[in-house]
Parts: C-alpha cells; sequence; structure tokens
C-alpha cells in the first residue's frame, strides 16, 4: 500500500484518518459538505496540536521506504508521448470556421505519429447552428460547442483557441460574414493569436471561394494574416503587450473536400497525403478511428457515423477504407526552404539554424531513440535527469525562445510521467463567490525517487500563493497540503457561461498549482490547471420560460414562471425573491396582488446547497412590459446578491375555441410553451402514442422540427399519422434536413409525406428577405389571422432552410423568398389536402422565431393549428 506524507497543518494526522475522513465528505451531499468542513477542520486541527512537533513542517521518518530498483510508470501511451514529444520542436495551427471545422485526422497524425506541437484555432464558437440533442442555441449553444471542442481537442492531442467571432447562422459569402464580424477587427484577432502560438505551419480546410461565408472569411482571412502576422508595421499595438511579429513558413489548404479545388493528380507538386487508414501501432487503433471518437464529442451536430466502416460507406468507399486526406501548398515564406518534391509531412524540408538544432537535439541512448527503450524506463529516466543537468533545450542567448520553452515545458513533462511524480489539487466547492473563502486540497505525489521540493504554490486571481511544504519528500510518498484562497469582493461574476461567451470570462478564472522539484541534481516543474466559475453567492440558474408570450386568448391569465436557484455559500442562505417590473401584477401565488406600477413583492426564502425550484404564477395584462427582472437579496440587509432579467411579448394571436393539439417534441420546449401562450389546450405525443393512442380526439397533431431524426421509431408508426390526416386531421411537419426526410431504403424510411416531397439544400439566409405572399385569398394565410408582409418583420437569423426541391401537385406553395441575387424558393410552406384532411409542410424556421417571440411567428402557427376547423 502506498505511503503518504502530509503537511501544513495536517503534518501529523495518522493516514488512515485522513483518508476516511476526504472519503466520508465525498460521499456526502454538497450541503452537508459545507456544514461539516468546519467541523472537521476543528477535528484535524485538535489532532496535530497533539501529535505533531511543529504545524510547520513534518518528520518522514515513520513513512519512508527504500525506493524501488526500477521505475514503473503506468500509463504507457502517455509515456511514449511524452518521450515522443521530445523529438519533434515544429508546431503546426489548424485555422477553422466553427467547431468540427477542423481536420481532426491530419491533427491526431501529426501528434500521435511525429509528436508535433498542434493548435487548433476557431473563429467562432458555433452558437449560431442547430443543436441535435437539447434545447440550447446561440450563446448557449456556443458554451456547450466550446466544451465538446475541448473535449474533442483532448482525444487528438491539440490545443483549441477561439477567436470569439460572431456566429450569426449561415451565410453564402465572406463580405457577410465581414459585414457583421468586422474585416479588420476580425484579422486583428487571428494576427494576434498567430503571433501567439507561433505555427510554422498553418492547415485549413477552407479556400476562400465556396461553401459557409463563414468558411470564405475564415480562408481569406488567413492568407491575409500569412503577411500581416510577419509585418511589424500591421497591428503594431500587440507588440507592446508582449508578442513579436512571427513568419508563418507555409500555408497549406485542403483539396477535394467540399471546396471548388479539384482532385489533385497524384504526381502533382506542391501536395502533402495523409493516410487516415493508418494504424498508430502504441494505441492499436487507426487514426481514423482516434479522429472519429474526437468527432462523435460535437454531440450537438451529430448525429456521427458510429464507425469508420459506416464513415466510409457515406463517402461511397468500396472498400470499408477512407480516401486519402490532401493538402495544397498555399503561400511559403521566401526565406523558408522549399517543400520537397516527394515530402510526407507539411513540415518535410523545414530547418532550424545550427544552434537551435544542436541545443534542440533529441535526447538519445547510445545512438537510440527513447522511444525505443520505453520498457527500460530506469534507464530513459537516467538519461532525462542526465540531459535537463546538461542544459538541454535551454534557451540560447540568440534564438526562437518561445521554442526552447515548449522544448523545455515537454522536457518536465517528460520527467515527470517517466518518474511517476504528479501533481493534482481540488476545491471542495464548485464555483468561487467573491468575498468568500474557497478551500483548496493539493496533492504532491511523488514516484520512485526521493525528491527535493524547491517551490510549491498556487496561482489564482492574477497572484501567486506560496504553499508550504517540507524540503525532502523520499520515494514512493505523498503530500497533502489545504491552502485558503478568498476570491476579490469585485471579481468579475462568470455565470451564467452565456453571458460571457465573449468577454474573456468563459469558464470562470484560471488556478494553476507548481512544485518546482530537483531529483538527483535535476530540476524541473510539475503542474495542473483547472478553471472555475465565478458567482453570486446564491445563482439564478434558469428562468422559464424565456421570454414570456401572451395572447388575447391568455391576457389575463396565470403565467406560470420557474426560477431555479442553488446557494454556493457554506452557510444557509435566507433572503428573499422577487420579480419587479413597471405597470406588473402578480397573482395571489406570490402572495400578493394587485401591485402597482414599479413596486416589487417578494416571497421569503431559505436556500441551502441543493438546487431549488420556485414555480410561481404572475397575472399577465396587456400592459405588461417587455422585461421582468427577477431579484434575490439578503434578509438582513437586503442587499442584492443577483438579478436576471426575462424577457416578454405580447402578440396579437388569435386561434379557434375548443381546439386540441397533439404534439411530438424535438430537442426542446419551444413548442409546448408557445402553445401554451396561444392558450391551446396540447398534449406532448410519443411515437409509442402515436402507435396506441386514438388520435381522432386531436383536432391537429405537430411533428416538431427534425422529429423523424429525434424520434426514428416514429417513421414506422407515420402510416397512422397519414391514417390520421385521411380521416380528417391536419398534420404539421415542421423542417427537416433532406437526410433525415427523403426516401432512403437503406433505412428503411419511405415517403413520409401523403403525397411526395423531396428536401434539397437550400437556405435563405438573410432574415430579413422579402416574402411574397403568392395566394393571398388562401385560408392559411388569411384565418384566424390575416397574414401580411408585417408578420415577417423582426425575424432572427435565417428565413428557413431544407427548402422542398420538388413537390407533387397536391399541394399549394403559399409563399417565395430568396436571398439576394438567388432564385425564389416556393416551398417554405405547403399545404395540401388528403382525404378529408390537410398536410402542412414548412421548412421555415418557426422553432428560432417562436423562442424569439416574433409576433408573426405566433399569428402563423396560431393560422396552421387552426387549419380545417372554422
Amino acid at each position: 500500500m502506498k505511503m503518504k506524507h502530509y503537511q501544513s497543518f495536517m503534518a501529523a494526522v495518522p493516514l488512515t484518518l485522513v483518508t476516511q475522513t476526504v472519503s466520508f465528505l465525498r460521499a456526502l451531499t454538497l450541503t452537508s459538505r459545507r456544514k461539516l468542513t468546519v467541523c472537521v477542520t476543528t477535528l484535524l486541527v485538535v489532532l496535530l496540536a497533539v501529535t505533531s512537533p511543529s504545524p510547520f513542517r513534518a518528520t518522514h521518518a515513520q513513512e519512508a521506504s527504500p525506493p524501488p530498483a526500477t521505475v514503473t510508470p503506468v500509463d504507457r501511451v502517455a509515456l511514449h508521448q511524452a518521450l515522443l514529444d521530445l523529438t519533434n520542436p515544429w508546431t503546426v495551427m489548424c485555422i477553422a470556421a466553427h467547431p468540427d471545422d477542423e481536420d481532426g485526422t491530419s491533427l491526431t497524425l501529426l501528434r500521435h505519429k511525429y509528436g508535433v506541437h498542434t493548435v487548433s484555432v476557431f473563429s467562432t464558437f458555433g452558437e449560431g447552428g442547430q443543436n441535435a440533442v437539447g434545447p440550447q442555441l446561440y450563446e448557449e449553444l456556443g458554451v456547450i460547442r466550446a466544451r465538446e471542442t475541448m473535449a474533442a481537442a483532448q482525444i487528438q492531442g491539440s490545443e483549441p483557441y477561439f477567436l470569439g467571432l460572431k456566429d450569426f447562422g449561415f451565410s453564402k459569402s465572406a463580405d457577410e460574414a465581414f459585414k457583421v464580424w468586422g474585416h479588420d477587427e476580425a484579422l486583428r484577432r487571428m494576427v494576434l493569436k498567430i503571433r501567439e502560438l507561433r505555427p510554422d505551419v498553418i492547415i485549413t480546410n477552407h479556400d476562400t471561394t465556396s461553401g459557409h461565408g463563414h468558411h470564405q472569411a475564415t480562408g481569406r482571412l488567413l492568407l491575409e494574416a500569412f503577411e500581416a502576422s510577419a509585418d511589424p508595421q500591421r497591428f503594431s499595438d500587440q507588440l507592446k503587450e508582449g508578442v513579436q511579429p512571427w513568419q508563418v513558413k507555409r500555408i497549406f489548404v485542403r483539396t477535394g473536400f467540399g471546396n471548388n479545388s479539384p482532385t489533385p493528380k497524384a504526381d502533382e507538386g506542391g501536395l502533402i497525403s495523409i493516410d487516415p487508414n493508418e494504424k498508430d501501432p502504441v494505441r492499436g487503433t487507426t487514426y481514423a478511428e482516434q479522429a472519429l471518437q474526437a468527432l462523435q464529442k460535437h454531440e450537438t451536430q451529430g448525429p456521427w457515423p458510429k464507425t469508420v466502416a459506416e464513415m466510409a460507406r457515406f463517402r461511397n468507399s468500396q472498400d470499408g477504407r477512407l480516401p486519402l486526406t490532401r493538402y495544397r501548398l498555399t503561400r511559403e515564406a521566401k526565406e523558408s526552404a522549399p517543400l520537397p518534391q516527394n515530402a510526407a509531412t507539411f513540415l518535410d524540408g523545414l530547418r532550424l539554424t545550427e544552434t537551435e538544432t544542436a541545443k534542440l537535439a533529441p535526447v538519445t541512448i547510445e545512438g537510440h531513440s527513447l522511444t525505443d527503450l520505453e520498457n527500460q524506463p530506469d534507464r530513459v529516466l537516467a538519461a532525462l535527469i542526465a540531459a535537463r543537468k546538461s542544459g538541454v533545450f535551454s534557451t540560447p542567448d540568440a534564438g526562437d525562445a518561445p521554442r526552447f520553452e515548449l522544448l523545455t515545458k515537454r522536457l518536465d513533462h517528460a520527467l515527470a510521467q517517466v518518474s511517476g511524480v504528479s501533481l493534482t489539487f481540488s476545491a471542495i466547492t464548485s464555483v468561487f463567490v467573491p468575498g468568500t473563502p474557497t478551500v483548496f486540497s493539493i496533492n504532491l505525489n511523488n514516484g520512485s525517487l526521493p525528491i527535493t521540493v524547491s517551490k510549491l504554490s498556487l496561482r489564482a486571481f492574477k497572484s501567486e500563493r506560496p504553499v508550504e511544504i517540507a524540503d525532502q519528500l523520499p520515494a514512493d510518498t505523498e503530500a497533502v497540503r489545504t491552502i485558503e484562497i478568498t476570491t476579490p469582493k469585485n471579481e468579475n461574476i462568470s455565470v451564467p457561461s452565456a453571458d460571457h461567451l465573449y468577454d474573456g470570462h468563459l469558464f470562470g478564472e484560471s488556478i494553476n498549482a507548481t512544485a518546482i522539484i530537483e531529483m538527483d541534481g535535476a530540476k524541473f516543474s510539475v503542474s495542473a490547471e483547472s478553471k472555475l466559475d465565478v458567482a453570486p453567492a446564491v445563482e439564478i440558474r434558469s428562468i422559464t420560460p424565456s421570454p414570456y408570450v401572451f395572447a388575447p386568448q391568455t391576457n389575463g391569465q396565470d403565467i406560470l414562471f420557474t426560477v431555479q436557484v442553488i446557494n454556493h455559500l457554506a452557510q444557509t442562505f435566507n433572503g428573499s425573491l422577487a420579480a419587479t417590473a413597471p405597470h406588473f401584477f402578480f397573482s395571489s401565488g406570490w402572495g400578493v396582488s394587485n401591485l402597482g406600477p414599479g413596486e416589487t413583492r417578494a416571497v421569503n426564502v431559505s436556500l441551502h446547497g441543493e438546487p431549488a425550484n420556485y414555480a410561481r404564477k404572475v397575472f399577465t395584462s396587456r400592459t405588461l412590459p417587455h422585461s421582468i427582472d427577477i431579484t434575490i437579496r439578503r434578509a438582513d440587509s437586503q442587499e442584492e446578491v443577483t438579478r436576471r432579467a426575462v424577457p416578454g411579448e405580447y402578440v396579437n394571436a388569435r386561434v379557434v375555441t375548443n381546439l386540441r393539439v397533439g404534439f411530438v417534441p424535438s430537442f426542446d420546449q419551444t413548442l409546448e410553451w408557445s402553445l401554451a401562450a396561444l392558450g391551446v389546450d396540447a398534449k406532448k405525443l410519443s411515437p409509442s402514442e402515436i402507435q396506441s393512442t386514438d388520435l381522432k380526439s386531436y383536432n391537429t397533431i405537430i411533428i416538431d422540427n427534425r422529429g423523424y431524426e429525434a424520434h426514428p421509431e416514429l417513421v414506422a408508426a407515420n402510416e397512422r399519422l397519414l391514417s390520421y390526416v385521411h380521416d380528417g386531421g391536419t398534420i404539421i411537419v415542421f423542417y427537416h434536413k433532406n437526410n433525415e426526410w427523403n426516401p432512403d431504403p437503406a433505412r428503411n424510411r419511405p415517403q413520409l409525406a401523403p403525397y411526395p416531397i423531396t428536401l434539397g439544400g437550400e437556405r435563405v439566409t438573410d432574415e430579413n428577405a422579402l416574402v411574397k405572399v403568392l395566394q393571398p385569398a388562401h385560408r392559411l394565410l388569411n384565418f384566424p389571422n390575416k397574414i401580411n408582409r408585417s408578420d415577417f418583420l423582426g425575424w432572427v437569423q435565417e428565413r428557413g432552410l431544407y427548402y422542398p426541391k420538388e413537390w407533387d401537385a397536391h399541394y399549394a406553395a403559399l409563399l417565395a423568398m430568396n436571398d439576394p441575387g438567388e432564385a425564389s424558393l416556393r416551398g417554405g410552406l405547403l399545404v395540401g389536402p388528403y382525404g378529408r384532411g390537410q398536410y402542412i409542410y414548412t421548412s421555415l424556421v418557426w422553432y428560432r422565431e417562436l423562442r424569439a417571440g416574433v409576433p408573426g411567428a405566433y399569428r402563423m402557427l396560431a393560422n396552421m393549428v387552426s387549419y380545417g376547423r372554422r
């Protein structure tokens, strides 16, 4: 059993007691841990006074054990990667417009096969896309995609960075992207990131003329940044911030990958081919399999193939193998060595100066690579110690200092990996609270050789705090130290994360623990880094519905708000939860009524450590403002702790009376809340209920956007839906992707509509595009609400996507629209009779407009659900 050694105020507390105490605390709920933390700490201090001769220093005699004869690293893959990384001084950057646009295969192969330092830079967080697994959109989606990207990068072995440009949805030109981003600002951010990360080579999937407008813009920015990042006259203010001009040596653009580049010939010059089917002998999987595992982390953009074979079939491969990934050399620095004719990698032919080459030469043992001697870790450790003592990778007087710093850090990591030294830390609480202390536990775990610890520190809030620890740590021992850090009272709050996607506070404050170690005369550092959000003492996690919408038939009725709050303090929080707005009235659900303009009424709350939901009814009136503030205050001082605003909208949308609607939801509750806002009697239906329920009790059934993808079993129930329409019901189907809707024998998917509708990939991305009413007298556009052009004002992000390209003559096309300079798309709203019922297919993005509270979207929804009724 590994022996442990504890420093500071826990220095001499018996190991078994501390171990059992930590395990006990971890098993408790958050609330219970907070309550017991003070008691347990007090107990340990009392024990310390009895058992330890000094509160600041510990002895090791009774826990020391002789070091083993050999070093025995546990993780062979991590060991191999740490040693391989010492052989490669180059950095390759992949630039992409959105998360999942990166070339994961090439990044994975470069790092795992060659030890290249790989980084990815994303223009946006991808917040303008669709969500395949949940309700989050816009900034909330961007937060999720940032986390997904970090998870994917961990598998790829790369480091992700974001420029933080806004993803405003699909665009069709770079110029449209630059109107939103600002060309110069976007270029400034890319140049800064290149100067900070100093890549030798940049690769990208994006050319400058095809595909998504964000892709085109990113491709154009990259070519401009190639020149600008090396020019000290461009963005010269950045040089005052500590960065220097940097000349990228080569840029490669992928060919034959969703862009206009032709498939290259095998003997064409300036080409690099990557074989994704190559097997990684250390991990036992191909680089394509590893890249697919990373791609699958982008869950909100799925579903993804489950296997490489499935992906190969999608790309029409006949042998189950993926095609080669090919890149064309697009830019090359004048002073850079030319790319050899038969180059195998992006880096072939590049050279460092003679001094740099000598100083960065890989560590070897009798001419053998360290990776060849992984089964002799004791020899490898001895070689690494000798290399550090001899000054390998130390920065010369003249040279590329950041490159040497990179290799120095890699040598530190290799020494720690081979020797078994590690550093970890954790906080008892999950967030920082301004003005409140947070206790951290720091764990320095030694391996098989004795070490001297010259420094241990924890850095947070721009300051470094030393942590007292004994000078010597014997082999196979562990030092645990606790330190308390008080969060500054004026520290910036970082929750909810969606509010901080662009301001540099995403995911909160960085914490870094570092130990300077000496082993057999060689000094190296070990470190650990994490982030904690900064939250108010009591956080409002969510408010639903948001926005709140009400219509004539719900005017004067209660809206049920659910407010989820959590107490982040160690003690119970007593205070009040209130809603404030001018001309606002509360029902008795808040315990008050008839609240006057500008007044506030509150309910008392007593919060412990677990999330608590407060459901309250709010009385609405047509004079309800466009925003309500939900606030939390302390009971003793009435000091405001936190505040969140809820937007609201009154919509003049009427529905027929005695209407009953069933709906099959997809990924969020927007449709459910929208029907409630209209005062419709609506019931959520599952595919199994579609199969078994008497559908005649419903006047209308809605299949929410991408419903057949969200519920694959709905395809098997489709015949019942068509029978329901034939017998007199109305079906409304919101947009689907073409590969989720069009008939596909391989997926046992027939034609889903009663008469054929074939979807294409066309979109109208301009949310202000002119909408032409093709049949002004059609009942769907006139009852119970008369639809006109004003109903298409104030839309967000786009008009529609995956428009039908062909449809049967039984359907009437009611609307036409197009992006500037493009052909008109007429299939955005199709309606046709089937038997005694009506079938409606619409590719307009109602889910975005309803969620945003656009009045015209509610008026059109009211007409659709009322269609067929008098």
